[in-house]
């Protein structure tokens, strides 16, 4: 197998190289950005979400990270000792629909 190494952009969700490929069969092509690429308005969704979050439980945004950590490992210590599953691999089961193990991942 051979590799080929061009220069890219981003462009409405679609990865275009700057430069000309050879088409040959097998041939992986690995694309280079000039520049870190963002979809455009992603950060429209994400400034959303953080309103919404912050709308809803406005103290986050007061939080040292220190903070938000402790919080964030309190609540996961509570979810763990409420689940009705004796371990991670038993939840994973159970939300794959496989309880029985059958598929074997």
């Amino acid at each position: 197998m051979s590799w080929a190494v061009v220069r890219g952009v981003y462009k409405e969700g679609i990865i275009e190289p700057l430069e000309k490929v050879a088409d040959r069969e097998g041939t992986e092509v690995l694309v280079l950005f000039p520049k870190r690429a963002a979809p455009a308005g992603a950060r429209g969704i994400w400034q959303q979400i953080k309103q919404d979050i912050a709308g809803e439980a406005p103290d986050l945004l007061k939080m040292t990270n220190k903070e938000r950590r402790e919080e964030f490992d309190r609540l996961s210590d509570m979810i763990v000792e409420r689940m009705p599953y004796r371990s991670v691999e038993e939840f994973e089961k159970a939300m794959r629909g496989d309880e029985y193990g059958l598929v074997g991942y």
